[in-house]
């Protein structure tokens, strides 16, 4: 008779078990599947529902966080932004590309050659191109900002003044309290071709352009000012694969940003690398100058870090394979990931997960907003391990 009664006993406390773990994970994932009934619906809920998020101060100054583009199934990005309560600083109503065939999004790929706005890591808007720009990101949530595309293929750092005039032109339209967030990338044709430009030019340049930001912004406005490549870290990867090394030792690109990919340059890789660094140096120093002068009365706002902005990261796969001097579509989505993080709204989250997506196209096929595993376990993990330690 005891044993039949042991029986019921564990059936019972079997049950009891399995009621438990559901109410632990209904209660865990009732968030996700929109049964929460928080009074503050999160930034993931209004966005998903269309609506604009709210807008807050503009003192407040979010540090970056990583950040990954969702996929719909459709293969258009699917924007979950994770974080909750109002955006702080608010969403731009005009979004600014200076900069060169970088922002541009030049030879991707052999079937979009030349420039392909469409495709940018900043004012990009294809669908399942898996570049989730910054203008895709602002969209998400609820801003329609507007778009002035400055940026120009070729143009080195003395073409900067003339694309801050074009973006400064546009933002006079704004609404008195509407802000301008502005990508700064230039630099690159500067480092790549011969002669290459002096450092005291290049700062000249740099700084009459910072010059009509600050007087032609509205108040209230941010910068964020783009690395030089890395090209001492492009010079590494191209030379350690087969395809990209001989491409790059053919006479035809023997002056591709030499002597850093090609080899036909009168200055050495040393002095190179030594004008590189200047450039990037003068780039952090301009925006260091704004934070010190113009940040604390609100005026003016900046952001750059040579660590994540300068490409150093890229593989091989983030070079376009036209002439391994040119991001990718992958190279594409690296730099708008790394622009988000480190702006000036990098702890709103976008989190994904995808599978199937072939390696050579960088595009993700079926991808969904997850919770991480983590938050559900942690729910009942505790007596887990509780139980598990009086078994043993």
């Amino acid at each position: 008779m005891k044993q039949p009664t042991q029986r019921r006993f564990v059936l019972v406390g079997a049950v009891v078990a399995v009621l438990v773990i559901g109410v632990g994970i209904a209660a865990a994932v009732g968030p996700l599947s929109g049964g929460s009934r928080s009074p503050a619906p999160s930034a993931t809920l209004i966005a998903s529902a269309g609506q604009s998020p709210a807008i807050g101060s503009q003192s407040s100054e979010p540090s970056g966080s990583s950040s990954a583009a969702p996929t719909a199934p459709s293969g258009r990005p699917s924007e979950q932004p994770s974080g909750s309560g109002p955006i702080t600083p608010p969403l731009p109503a005009l979004l600014g590309a200076i900069g060169d065939s970088y922002s541009q999004a030049y030879n991707t790929s052999s079937s979009a050659l030349r420039d392909h706005p469409e495709h940018s890591w900043v004012v990009g808007t294809a669908k399942g191109d898996g570049v989730f720009s910054l203008l895709e990101r602002f969209q998400s949530l609820g801003a329609k900002p507007i778009v002035v595309d400055a940026a120009t293929s070729g143009r080195k750092m003395d073409d900067a003044p003339r694309q801050a005039t074009e973006v400064v032109n546009a933002a006079a339209s704004l609404k008195p309290g509407q802000t301008a967030f502005v990508t700064f990338e230039l630099g690159t044709n500067d480092l790549c071709d011969d002669p290459k430009t002096d450092p005291n030019s290049f700062q000249a340049d740099l700084t009459s352009a910072i010059a009509i930001l600050r007087s032609g912004l509205p108040a209230g406005s941010r910068i964020e000012i783009v690395s030089v490549p890395d090209f001492s870290h492009f010079r590494d990867i191209t030379q350690a694969n087969t395809a990209a090394k001989d491409a790059l030792s053919l006479r035809k690109n023997s002056r591709m940003c030499a002597p850093f990919l090609g080899n036909d340059s009168p200055t050495d890789i040393l002095t190179a690398q030594r004008i590189m660094l200047s450039y990037d140096s003068i780039l952090s120093g301009a925006c260091d100058d704004i934070d010190a002068k113009d940040a604390p009365t609100g005026k003016l706002f900046c952001r750059s870090n040579r660590l994540d902005l300068a490409d150093s990261d890229f593989t091989i796969k983030d070079m376009s394979t036209v002439d391994y001097f040119h991001p990718s579509l992958l190279g594409q989505a690296k730099m708008a990931n790394a622009a988000w993080n480190v702006g000036f709204w990098g702890e709103i989250q976008f989190a994904t997960r995808s599978v199937g997506a072939p390696p050579s196209a960088g595009v993700p096929l079926i991808g969904f907003a997850f919770l991480p595993p983590t938050t559900i376990r942690s729910r009942f993990s505790r007596r887990r391990r509780t139980r598990s330690a009086e078994e043993a």
